[in-house]
């Protein structure tokens, strides 16, 4: 009996020996990322990091976080971020944001509150640590700009994963499915006749991108990898009897504009040429002679509410049917 409770003290204190040596580890790594991020230039600074859970957890809490890049102008304002994980599966973690956060741009600051907002990211072992696979999952998400603007979110989901099988190097499925989404612009601001339902129903993207090398550790740390090409699978949004939906693939050209055509199908479409041109999105000017020629090319159809058209890329613009949009969006800049 003796030898078995020494074994079992043994043990005990190897595990615990283990726990608070790679404790310690995770905190120090923390500690040593945040103190690499000002020396590149960063703003990162934080309240506290501690790492608890013994015996059997590895979760780390950051308090009062604030990072900022001024060389892409995004920053990131935090109370709390957690970073969960099992101690036997380190490569394996859970990310759980705070209530409430202060995202930042070039463009604008947006503050984002939510019910919940919790990440599962899985990582290939290794000191590399390429992302194989991750998860986010969203529930009752508001978002207030700097300028004034509010928008929500019921639900949603957004996940990615390394692509198997003839897949090029470098390219990860991604999805995105979100649910009651209340866009910036308001309907009232549209003024489109109460036609609409309050909220978006659904937002759906399956795709999958191409980019030049790993999403890894050096990715976050340093140049972000270029995205060369989007295979979009299904990209829809369903909202009260408008329904529109693209497939299609773009590839960066040589300044990193997107090229190549997606094949868009759009019911009532009228409606959203409408709503696009009270909201801005398309300049009034432009508006009429859209519509005349997506008429015509719908009615040829043999649907005059339904629309089938290539939307175009190519030479740095975009074009629906046969009218030039502006300019097409980039992918990636040299």
């Amino acid at each position: 009996m003796r030898i078995l409770f020494a074994i079992v003290a043994l043990a005990g204190l190897a595990w615990s020996g283990w726990w608070w040596v790679h404790a310690s580890s995770r905190e120090a790594a923390l500690e040593r990322w945040l103190a690499d991020r000002r020396d590149a230039g960063w703003v990162a600074d934080a309240g506290a990091v501690s790492v608890r859970g013994f015996p059997n957890r590895l979760d780390a809490v950051v308090t009062d976080l604030d990072l900022a890049d001024p060389d892409s102008g995004w920053s990131w304002t935090a109370p709390e971020f957690q970073i969960l994980s099992m101690s036997w599966k380190p490569n394996h973690v859970i990310a759980v944001w705070p209530g409430e956060q202060i995202v930042a741009s070039p463009y604008e600051t947006v503050r984002v509150q939510s019910a919940e907002m919790r990440g599962s990211v899985v990582f290939e072992p290794g000191l590399g640590l390429a992302l194989d696979r991750s998860t986010i999952e969203v529930a009752d998400m508001e978002l207030t700009g700097g300028s004034g603007w509010e928008a929500g979110i019921g639900k949603a989901v957004f996940s990615t994963r390394q692509s198997e099988g003839d897949a090029p190097d470098f390219a990860h499925d991604l999805a995105f499915v979100a649910n009651d989404v209340t866009p910036p612009a308001f309907l009232d601001t549209l003024d489109v006749g109460g036609v609409l339902p309050a909220t978006i129903e659904t937002l759906n993207l399956d795709s999958t991108l191409v980019f030049d090398r790993d999403w890894d550790r050096a990715a976050v740390e340093g140049e972000t990898p270029r995205l060369l090409e989007v295979r979009l699978r299904d990209a829809s949004a369903t909202w009260g009897s408008l329904d529109l939906r693209g497939q299609g693939i773009l590839k960066a050209d040589a300044r990193g504009y997107a090229e190549g055509e997606i094949r868009v199908r759009a019911r009532n479409w009228s409606e959203m040429l409408t709503i696009a041109e009270r909201s801005g999105a398309i300049p009034q000017g432009l508006a009429g002679p859209l519509r005349a020629g997506l008429d015509l090319i719908a009615t040829l159809s043999g649907d005059r509410d339904t629309l089938n058209v290539p939307m175009r890329f190519e030479g740095g613009n975009a074009m629906l049917g046969p009218v030039v949009l502006g300019e097409a969006p980039r992918l990636t800049r040299h």
